[in-house]
């Protein structure tokens, strides 16, 4: 009688144990009934063009031309970028889904000399606009007139700073200055507005400044209304969303951010886990300038009068000499998932495009504790580990990010018009590494459900057979199939969403592309751990064929699986003769696939190598390789290389494989050990001295290089000789591997690169020089003392205490282009 009783309360147990497990992995998602939306309440400037294109918004969500929009807009400042490389920069961010390009006009870039103007070269806006609406890039023009950007008093130029009366407030004197300045700019862009057919669609006033007083709002609006009167006239307004900002006023529309770490933060230990990787109803990051307001509060997104918008999503962080952090993709890439799941409405990110502070007349003019800032950031180097690097490098997160902006370019208008839900279990504090990190954004009972799996410095579990249940309005209930989800990974799953008038229940894959074609291919991505399950209503479906093989139904449905190692095509035939198809593509693929537009058509590309589509031609890049392969689909053979070159061409299934090569360039780089740094002294000097304190700490002294050579005590000194770049070489990357504090490399005495050490190497792009015979440089280490007190990740720090400092090895990688005549339509 006991051994039964026994073996029942164990029976029982279990069953309780695996009820308790099971309800565990069960996450229960209720979708809400609809709001109103409320528009015509926000103040804003012309929405119409005199072609009747229009913009506008309303509380949710962005408009063009009376249709939902989502704006993805991307950040490059070019008066930090070489004004020759302007157009393939902004061809580079309009071929990974950019859509708006964010840009800042500092003030001590263009009236460094009070009265005295530039506006030619690299700081020539109206050229920069002029290159933007060429390509059909908007653009949302950040004028200040305080601007931060780690520059120099945060754009201010310096005799501004001694005014009487102060500055960022309604001083009169002040106030005088900003209408020269915003009239200048109203200048440059006359005729660039939306309301001119231009491109300028967007205007942000000021920046990080805290209007939370009668007295601080006046002084935005009267810094909006000079922006007005100067002529800026534009759809869009924003402000940063600055804690406890007013958001009752209705003429400036927040905007937020946040970012993977704090390089601005005071301390020198490792920061706590971020929430950025929480799905949350919270729109700003409380780390985000806690160094000059000390940690605030978060602002809800909740019940927002406005749409939910960020401008300052990290697309990396820069580095400052107290605090070096490694920046992985993934920390870019799955807070940018976790925004939009949380209910963005505008991804905007700062920066998409890094690049390099110029050095002024008067001084450097980059932010320093010498200007009373916190942060020691380096002379010239801004790189921000972005998208884009400092010189014009694509980073990891390019790719990640290309595949998340090719869902909100194609099927953002549907998107836009979805609110945020919260599972009936989700993680409290970023530190939980085993329940589901989860949201459902939904407009009736469609809509998609986002997953991430990521947490910054901390191993996330695997996490297997997954339930989610989505409570549908009107009582019913839609299953998913039971989900794996790989540690690292990031999810977006439709459900009940139109694919050319069929109805999808829903998809373990995610969503990338829509290609218009004349039969339309929707193109998906299958993740690596999940199965790939698509479900289809029969309703109008004749057949449906998966790999050239028919699929049967299944009652009302059909169910498609099938597996995640390669592409899958499948095609949907109407009742009525209408097809449609839909691609899968490997996670791989969709990183590495490109949309171009042939004509009235779409044609995808996908490739190992860098594509940068133009209005005329398609530059097919490699860096340190000089082998290509693409496949297009659908199957093209109308691709014509216009240099000549052999091209192997052959079909493999629905793509046109394309294969060829150009010759190698051997570059072979000259680096020795240079034992008299004093020949290297500028006899005079090259730049005006460095933003540099007179007496500096021991425990942190900052950077000890300088803008003009001078020879530091204990440095290690390399002559470094790059040979003269070929014709058939676009340019070439000096890669620098080493391991010091600081990196610096001269050219003639004067600095034209420099480098915090974080892990990685330092980079160059030689074709900033110019090709006249070989470069001659001379690159000074500072070495790294292990009793300065900063933050540098443990295995950095633990690599620089093991290892010998100094060059450990430094190359030269060629960078190839190929470009093909755009397919005609």
């Amino acid at each position: 009688m006991n051994f039964r009783l026994s073996r029942l309360l164990l029976l029982c147990i279990s069953l309780l144990m695996s009820t308790y497990v099971w309800s565990q992995k069960d996450y229960t998602v209720v979708l809400p009934k609809e709001s109103p939306l409320i528009e015509g309440h926000l103040k804003q400037g012309t929405h119409l063009s005199p072609s009747g294109h229009s913009f506008s918004l309303n509380n949710l969500y962005y408009l063009k031309d009376g249709q939902p929009w989502y704006p993805v807009m991307g950040e490059i400042h070019y008066g930090r970028v070489p004004r020759a490389d302007w157009e393939e920069s902004i061809l580079k961010m309009k071929a990974s889904g950019v859509t708006v390009i964010a840009t800042y006009v500092f003030w001590n870039y263009h009236e460094e000399k009070e009265n005295t103007y530039i506006w030619e070269g690299n700081k020539d806006l109206r050229h920069f606009l002029e290159l933007c609406h060429q390509h059909g890039m908007y653009v949302w023009l950040r004028i200040g007139p305080w601007c931060h950007g780690e520059v120099r008093y945060g754009g201010f130029p310096d005799w501004l700073m001694g005014i009487e009366g102060g500055v960022r407030k309604d001083n009169p004197v002040y106030l005088k200055h900003v209408e020269r300045f915003f009239n200048e700019i109203g200048k440059q862009a006359e005729g660039m507005y939306f309301k001119n057919e231009g491109p300028v669609i967007g205007l942000q006033i000021e920046n990080e400044y805290r209007f939370d007083s009668r007295t601080r709002l006046n002084h935005m609006l009267n810094l909006k209304r000079i922006a007005i009167q100067s002529g800026m006239d534009v759809p869009y307004y924003t402000a940063t969303g600055w804690p406890k900002s007013d958001l009752k006023q209705t003429e400036l529309i927040p905007v937020w951010g946040g970012y993977p770490e704090a390089p601005w933060s005071s301390k020198v230990t490792e920061l706590a886990l971020s929430r950025n990787y929480l799905f949350s109803s919270w729109a700003s990051d409380p780390a985000v300038g806690a160094d000059l307001l000390g940690e605030q509060e978060n602002t809800t997104s909740k019940g927002l009068q406005y749409p939910y918008s960020t401008a300052e999503m990290g697309g990396g962080n820069q580095i400052t000499y107290h605090r070096c952090p490694v920046i992985a993709a993934k920390d870019v890439v799955a807070q940018s998932y976790v925004k939009v799941g949380s209910g963005a409405n505008m991804m905007g990110y700062y920066m998409y495009h890094g690049g390099s502070n110029p050095i002024g007349k008067y001084s450097t003019l980059q932010e320093s504790k010498a200007t009373k800032y916190p942060n020691d950031y380096p002379i010239i180097n801004y790189d921000f580990n972005a998208p884009i690097g400092e010189w014009g490098q694509l980073n990891e997160s390019y790719y990640d990010l290309k595949t998340l902006h090719a869902f909100l370019n194609d099927f953002g208008p549907h998107l836009a018009t979805t609110v945020t839900t919260f599972p009936d279990k989700r993680p409290l504090k970023p530190g939980d590494n085993e329940t589901l990190r989860m949201s459902v954004r939904s407009h009736g009972n469609s809509g998609y459900v986002f997953i991430n799996n990521y947490q910054r410095l901390l191993e996330m579990k695997d996490l297997s057979d997954i339930r989610i249940r989505i409570q549908q309005q009107g009582g019913t209930e839609l299953l998913f199939p039971p989900l794996n989800i790989a540690s690292g990974e990031q999810l977006i799953m439709p459900f009940n969403i139109d694919i050319n008038g069929h109805l999808l229940h829903y998809a373990t894959v995610q969503p990338l592309y829509i290609l218009k074609n004349k039969v339309p291919t929707y193109v998906f991505l299958s993740h690596p751990a999940t199965a790939s399950e698509l479900v289809f209503s029969a309703g109008q479906l004749k057949k449906v064929m998966m790999d050239g093989r028919p699929v049967k139904n299944t009652g009302d449905k059909y169910l498609l699986k099938c597996g995640q190692e390669k592409e899958h095509l499948i095609v949907l035939s109407a009742v009525n003769g209408r097809q449609t198809k839909i691609l899968l593509l490997t996670q791989e693929q969709a990183r590495r696939s490109w949309k171009i537009q042939k004509g009235n058509e779409d044609l995808l590309c996908i490739t190992s190598s860098q594509v940068i589509p133009s209005s005329e031609e398609i530059t097919v890049r490699n860096v340190d390789r000089n082998q290509f392969e693409m496949q297009i689909y659908p199957a093209d053979s109308r691709w014509k290389v216009r240099e000549g070159i052999s091209v192997k061409k052959r079909k493999q299934g629905e793509f046109q494989v394309i294969r060829f090569e150009v010759p190698a360039v051997p570059l072979q780089v000259s680096c020795r050990k240079e034992q008299n740094p004093d020949s290297y002294v500028p006899q005079q000097p090259v730049y005006p001295e460095d933003n540099r304190l007179k007496e500096t700490p021991e425990s942190c002294p900052g950077p000890q290089y300088f803008v003009n050579f001078k020879p530091v005590p204990s440095s290690l000194y390399y002559a470094v000789s790059v040979p003269q770049l070929p014709v058939s070489v676009k340019n070439a990357y000096l890669m620098i591997d080493y391991t010091g504090d600081t990196g610096a490399l001269y050219n003639k005495g004067a600095l034209i690169a420099d480098d915090y050490y974080w892990g990685g190497p330092m980079m160059f792009d030689t074709g900033r020089m110019k090709r006249q015979g070989s470069q001659e440089y001379l690159l000074q280490i500072i070495p790294f003392a292990p009793e300065v007190n900063i933050y540098l990740d443990p295995s950095v720090r633990k690599k620089l205490e093991l290892s010998s400092q100094g060059v450990r090895s430094i190359r030269i990688a060629p960078v190839y282009d190929v470009k093909f005549d755009r397919p005609a339509g």
